[in-house]
């Protein structure tokens, strides 16, 4: 089922929220010598696509091949330069505990770091 106009809005402005975001966590990432704020800033951007993922869907158990990859295409629209493997590959290293409390509120997960790491977007 194609996407509607009102799940394409979404997927365009939460897309480009993503896109900025990872675009800043990123050049932190580039700019932090620290180890251990830099393995702080991964998993703020793990948090952000998180984030990101649940607001257009990603995560739906119930959603078929064809809506995931309508949804991929919209996405890439906004972001074409997202290195999906990169942003996957933050999920994937998660432990099943760190996952299932970020998965649960992630946005309250991504406020902490940044406050402890003194950033803000």
């Amino acid at each position: 089922m194609p996407l509607s106009e009102s799940q394409k809005q979404i997927i365009k402005q939460s897309s480009e929220l993503y896109r900025s975001e990872i675009t800043q966590i990123n050049t932190w990432i580039y700019k932090e010598a620290d180890d251990a704020r830099c393995d702080q800033l991964y998993l703020l951007r793990a948090l952000s696509t998180i984030e990101h993922g649940e607001r257009i869907g990603l995560f739906d158990e119930t959603r078929i091949e064809e809506d995931l990859e309508e949804i991929a295409h919209e996405v890439n629209l906004y972001f074409p330069e997202k290195d999906d493997a990169e942003l996957f590959d933050d999920l994937s290293i998660l432990e099943d505990d760190v996952r299932e409390r970020y998965f649960s509120n992630p946005a309250q997960e991504k406020q902490a770091i940044l406050t402890v790491l003194k950033l803000s977007f």
